[in-house]
């Protein structure tokens, strides 16, 4: 079989409401006087760099709007130049009230606010080693140590989204999650030195946790693989060449001669095909008919895992048509 890239939209976790559209994302989670002292104890007492949370949760921002602006859905705009504070711990504070929201969203001109309300991250490191064995130029064999490294950030993340229209809370969240990375060297510090420091690794997480957020809020796009059949027949070969150059009416022109062939293994190859074909082209019942034939008329196994890919599709399908209204 060869295989096919194709993007598709995937709908998102939650329904936000569709009046929604421009959003506004701001940062709530730094401390206010009462907490600030806690916070810079922590960085000393944990060795993490000072105010290393401050960068952490403004990358957070940048990854949420990257995502954002990548999605069909909405438009999304960081607000700066505000003061709103937060515990500054992993606690969310008091929501904002109405009136304090009705202010941000009409100046800032949007449907809704996302505030980053709170944000913390954790430093897992360690240090190794272990032998490995090695070949010199001619061939023979030696061990060797090699030194290892690696540090792990945890990043928890909370987030509310404010509706400006109806003065609610359409999303009250936490999103936890951990990104590594690893260093080898022949020496301790070399091991190290491969790793990246512990505040640019705080900020690549904090963006990644943003960019998680914003998957579960937005539709967005994912790339998925595709296997079509290139052997059936001589014309098969020739079908394939088409799809290389995208000519896919070439390619199914071919396989329509082949739909009802009285070798089974031809047919169901053939109508497997033309179910690739059809969600290439975004009609996706076409799809799942021309795959439930190559199942029920040729027994072929594959179109049985295809056929729930397809309808796990059109479900998400009806999910995105409601999203995007």
């Amino acid at each position: 079989m060869s295989s096919i890239s194709m993007k598709i939209l995937v709908p998102a976790d939650i329904n936000v409401p569709s009046h929604i559209k421009k959003v506004g994302i701001a940062n709530r989670s730094l401390p206010d006087k009462e907490n600030k002292w806690w916070n810079i104890a922590e960085g000393f007492i944990t060795g993490e760099s000072i105010f290393a949370d401050r960068e952490g949760s403004e990358n957070t921002l940048k990854g949420l709007a990257n995502q954002l602006n990548n999605s069909p859905r909405f438009t999304a705009v960081i607000i700066e130049g505000i003061d709103l504070r937060g515990s500054g711990t992993r606690l969310f504070p008091e929501p904002l009230n109405g009136e304090k929201i009705d202010e941000l969203c009409k100046r800032f001109d949007v449907d809704a606010l996302i505030l980053l309300e709170t944000f913390d991250s954790d430093i897992r490191f360690k240090q190794g080693q272990r032998t490995v064995e090695k070949k010199d130029k001619e061939g023979r064999k030696y061990n060797e140590i090699e030194y290892l490294a690696d540090i792990g950030i945890n990043v928890r993340s909370g987030w509310r989204i404010y509706d400006f229209q109806n003065k609610t809370i359409v999303d009250e969240n936490v999103f936890t999650d951990e990104k590594g990375w690893n260093g080898t060297g022949r020496t301790p510090q070399a091991a190290l030195n491969a790793l990246p420091s512990k505040r640019r690794a705080i900020n690549d997480a904090g963006f990644f946790s943003g960019t998680m957020y914003g998957r579960r809020i937005s539709p967005g796009w994912t790339n998925v693989s595709r296997s079509y059949f290139k052997k059936g027949t001589a014309e098969f070969k020739v079908a394939k060449r088409f799809v290389k150059t995208n000519n896919w009416d070439g390619a199914g022109q071919i396989w329509e001669n082949y739909i009802n062939n009285n070798d089974p293994k031809v047919g169901g190859r053939a109508t497997y095909n033309m179910a690739v074909l059809n969600e290439v082209k975004g009609d996706l019942n076409k799809a799942l008919e021309w795959a439930n034939k190559s199942y029920q008329d040729f027994g072929l196994r594959k179109a049985k895992s295809y056929i729930e890919t397809l309808k796990r599709r059109i479900s998400d399908e009806q999910r995105l048509d409601k999203q995007m209204n």
